[in-house]
């Protein structure tokens, strides 16, 4: 995969969705169905000249309604689809911004962003994964090099392992790519949740240090989803020769011994040609959300506050308004195309139910970022 979408791939620095699009087919997504929480989702960097109001939400599943002229190549109207529409990018005056647009029953993306859902998994399920596997697979393959490791090197540390990237971490270490021992922190009460998702060892870090417990020198990776202060100078002390410290946080290490890397890295700046990247991660079926909670839309303020909590179990999926017929018909309008009666019968679709009272136009339906101060 490095090949087709490393660190100096497709999108390895900020780009232009609009260059992009030249190249790649806009797609736009029929009862977008779900969406997910991540900590990146409740105060994304925006310019000021970006199109407000705009709706937020990086993760996406449902119903390819439409393509634009030419179509795409992989997909297909009425294909189930999931991605990670949260990549950094440019207005077309050259703003850093965010293209977004999850939290909304409509959702506009490109093909190269998108890939089919996994066999056998629900849409609200492939709602939650697609920017916490992304993320936990690039830490682990790209940075940290665990899939061309020896199979004696691949003893690895999880910092944080009950959240959404420790659960993709977890599963990746240890079910896909056969690490020989993984340890995680958490806290007690998902010891059990850790297990079930790959972990070897835990640590109770409302009890213990792991810097305090975890030899030094006994480690081939550390991976960091938590972002604790000084973690990058304690991670790297814990290494192996030729060991990995990768962190999603931030927190780099002061001073790095001789023969150890470290590595920090924003997901989203690698974000606008997924869609290989995805399939190579639907074929892996041990990677999975094994833990969700749902918000309504209209609740997306309190599963904003739990997330701020830094205690999630797994994912919490956002899940906006029934469709209403009104609704898909305006989409069918838009973009010429019949939505196949699969759709119908997967229960993706609400027939003739009607959206509540007072509710917004369901083509701009979704909770919305408002213009940030200058």
């Amino acid at each position: 995969m490095r090949e087709l979408e490393g660190p100096q791939g497709l999108a390895a620095a900020p780009d232009r969705l609009a260059a992009a699009a030249a190249a790649n087919h806009l797609l736009v997504g029929l009862a977008f169905a779900d969406s997910s929480v991540n900590p990146s989702d409740r105060s994304p960097t925006m310019a000021i000249n970006d199109h407000y109001p705009k709706p937020a939400g990086s993760d996406v599943s449902g119903i390819i309604v439409g393509t634009t002229a030419g179509g795409c190549k992989k997909l297909k109207v009425g294909d189930a689809v999931w991605g990670d529409i949260g990549p950094n990018t440019m207005t077309v005056s050259g703003s850093k911004t965010k293209q977004l647009g999850g939290y909304a029953q409509f959702a506009v993306a490109l093909d190269s962003q998108l890939s089919k859902v996994p066999e056998g998994m629900g849409l609200a399920e492939a709602g939650s994964l697609p920017k916490v596997a992304l993320t936990s697979y690039k830490a682990l393959v790209w940075y940290a090099n665990l899939d061309t490791r020896p199979m004696d090197e691949r003893t690895i540390l999880v910092l944080g392992g009950s959240g959404g990237t420790g659960t993709v971490g977890l599963q990746l270490a240890k079910k896909v790519f056969n690490a020989t021992k993984v340890t995680t922190t958490t806290s007690a009460d998902n010891f059990d949740y850790c297990r079930s998702n790959g972990a070897d060892e835990l640590i109770d870090y409302k009890t213990t240090n792991w810097w305090e417990v975890v030899p030094d020198g006994s480690q081939d990776i550390v991976y960091d989803c938590v972002g604790q202060s000084g973690t990058g100078d304690y991670a790297v002390k814990k290494l192996k020769p030729g060991g990995s410290y990768v962190t999603i946080t931030g927190n780099l290490a002061i001073r790095v011994p001789p023969g150890v890397s470290q590595h920090s890295f924003i997901n989203s700046d690698t974000n606008l040609g997924s869609a290989n990247l995805l399939e190579a991660l639907a074929s892996f079926k041990d990677v999975r959300m094994t833990s969700l909670k749902t918000y309504n839309l209209s609740d997306v303020d309190a599963a904003f506050a739990e997330s701020a909590t830094g205690q999630v179990k797994g994912k919490l999926v956002i899940k906006p308004p029934p469709l209403s017929e009104e609704g898909r018909r305006a989409a069918i309008d838009l973009w010429g195309a019949e939505q196949p009666v699969e759709a119908r019968e997967r229960g993706l679709l609400r027939g003739t139910d009607r959206m509540p009272a007072g509710s917004p136009d369901v083509t701009r339906a979704g909770a919305r970022l408002t213009r940030p101060e200058s």
